[in-house]
């Protein structure tokens, strides 16, 4: 077992190099700790640029264990190292970092849908009178509802047009933390539900860290987090709101119990 802790300064090198004159390394494993500061592009290994890449900030430091990236943003402890050693690491951390939502509202969670419309301005008057309310976020591609009651985030997008009767986009339910992203990818999986993840991806104006899963029928749903409340990218045309995604069917024989958990 490789286990290569990257830092960007030398006083967490430092402590990563005190913390393995600590540990306990089995024949066959080694720990290192690299500095990067400074680094040429070409120089940074490319599990790191990949991590770089999703999260756009606060990578480092980032632990990496046979390649795969399992902690970052902060220094690992005796117990990781301990836990990395005696259980091995089989993938990747599904979510390298932890963070709270950007944006405050009353409830736990509320709901989100986004709908594709045909004329952006026409829907915004439309939806003031409906809702009562100017809208949150109003953009020439896009536009944003944030409703206190009921607790619904709506937002629209004029990239392409609806089918007769209207279209929706994807649904979503915004929750306050990745550690609730996260424990819900859990539970999904542990439906047998396939799912995708974006962490710290720009997208609808906004920094989210979510996961993405599709019902029986391929309607997209989306469990996430605001991280950084503003962004100038709103939807590509690569955008992961218009992607396909996998229907997702409860496994056989799950036990109903682990179906009816809270957010």
């Amino acid at each position: 077992m490789d286990i290569v802790v990257y830092v960007s300064n030398d006083t967490d090198r430092q402590q990563i190099l005190d913390l393995i004159g600590t540990t306990t390394v089995p024949d066959g494993s080694s720990i290192r700790a690299v500095n990067l500061y400074g680094a040429e592009l070409d120089g940074i290994p490319a599990v790191v640029l990949q991590v770089m890449r999703i999260k756009r900030s606060g990578t480092m430091p980032l632990t990496v264990v046979d390649e795969k990236p399992v902690l970052s943003g902060e220094l690992p402890t005796a117990q990781h190292f301990h836990d990395y050693l005696t259980n091995g690491v089989q993938a990747a951390a599904g979510l390298v970092d932890r963070a709270d939502s950007a944006v405050d509202f009353p409830t736990a969670s509320r709901m989100h849908i986004s709908m594709f419309v045909s004329d952006l301005n026409e829907s915004v008057k439309f939806y003031e009178v409906f809702f009562g309310q100017p809208p949150t976020k109003h953009l020439p591609d896009y536009a944003k509802f944030e409703v206190l009651e009921p607790p619904l985030i709506i937002s629209f997008n004029p990239d392409r047009k609806p089918t007769a009767g209207g279209a929706v986009n994807h649904m979503g339910v915004q929750v306050k933390s990745t550690d609730i992203v996260m424990a819900m990818k859990e539970r999904f999986t542990a439906a047998g539900f396939l799912t995708d993840e974006e962490v710290a991806t720009p997208c609808c104006y906004a920094v989210q860290t979510k996961i993405w899963v599709g019902d029986p029928d391929g309607n997209r749903w989306e469990i996430y987090v605001v991280t950084e409340a503003d962004a100038d990218e709103g939807c590509g045309v690569d955008c992961a709101c218009y992607a396909e995604i996998s229907p997702s069917r409860v496994a056989e024989g799950l036990d109903e119990s682990k179906m009816r958990v809270s957010l």
